[in-house]
């Protein structure tokens, strides 16, 4: 008798955590989420524990405890000597991932467009720390094509028009930075040396985009076209390739043309110059 009725406590109890486990680990998500949360608007100076904990209303061991499995699996950092939280690396990760595909998903249209009407190979890059980062490739029907490019390989940050179109048009001080710390790299692209692609940047920013005319690949000319947000900064870059033989001046210039008008269009772009409507 006794042990039939510790059976049944012991099926009540099993049914009771069933129904309760899934409803604590949604709590626990919640407030996994809450704390992310609190962090983030936080992240230029750095929250104390104290700080988290009475703005999300738990109790500060709770916090702690939630806190540091966080920063365990990297999605926070804790300062060891200040002992103040910070969005972890993990979570950039994260959202460089989430950012690479909506990016690719919203420019695939234009990049078809694009290679459907110059019959040539285009390319999307985007800034991946100090790489340039090949997102998506779109090959043309011209019967000669220039694959410098494969989808997912890096560059650094001013080889190539793509990868120098990212950077051309920041901020002076921004530039001369990233080509300090890439300017060690650049060795493995025995072609071009810094100051030469410093001086085809800064002939660009005239003309709004790169131009290549076998600057960086042998009997290829390339179109580096950046590509900006409301804001006016850049967030990627398409560029267009074709045997030299094939790109004269005029066909260029219908080609810049062609990347410009297609990408506004299909509004994934802002001219740098112009006040966009909100």
């Amino acid at each position: 008798m006794q042990a039939g009725l510790r059976q049944v406590n012991r099926l009540d109890k099993e049914q009771i955590m069933e129904k309760t486990e899934p409803r604590k680990g949604a709590q626990s998500i919640n407030r996994a989420i809450s704390l992310l949360r609190i962090v983030a608007r936080h992240n230029d100076k750095g929250s104390p524990l104290s700080k988290i904990a009475r703005e999300s209303g738990l109790h500060i061991a709770t916090a702690h405890r939630m806190l540091s499995a966080m920063s365990r699996e990297n999605l926070l950092h804790q300062d060891q000597g200040s002992k103040l939280y910070y969005l972890g690396i993990e979570l950039f990760l994260l959202g460089n991932k989430a950012q690479e595909f909506h990016l690719r998903d919203r420019f695939r249209t234009p990049l078809e467009r694009i290679a459907r009407e110059s019959g040539d190979t285009v390319f999307l890059l985007i800034r991946s720390g100090y790489d340039a980062l090949c997102l998506d490739r779109v090959e043309g029907q011209y019967p000669i094509r220039t694959i410098m490019f494969d989808v997912g390989s890096r560059r650094p940050l001013g080889i190539g028009v793509g990868g120098l179109a990212l950077i051309a048009f920041d901020p002076p001080e921004v530039f001369a930075s990233i080509m300090d710390i890439n300017a060690g790299r650049f060795t493995r692209y025995p072609r071009v040396t810094a100051r030469e692609i410093e001086q085809l940047a800064y002939a660009s920013r005239k003309s709004g985009y790169i131009l290549s005319k076998g600057y960086f690949y042998e009997g290829v000319t390339s179109i580096g076209v950046p590509v900006f947000n409301e804001q006016r900064r850049v967030i990627a870059a398409i560029a267009l390739s074709s045997i030299s033989q094939r790109m004269d001046d005029s066909r260029c210039q219908l080609m810049v043309r062609l990347i410009k008008s297609v990408t506004q269009m299909e509004g994934v772009n802002f001219p740098a110059g112009k006040r966009t409507l909100r």
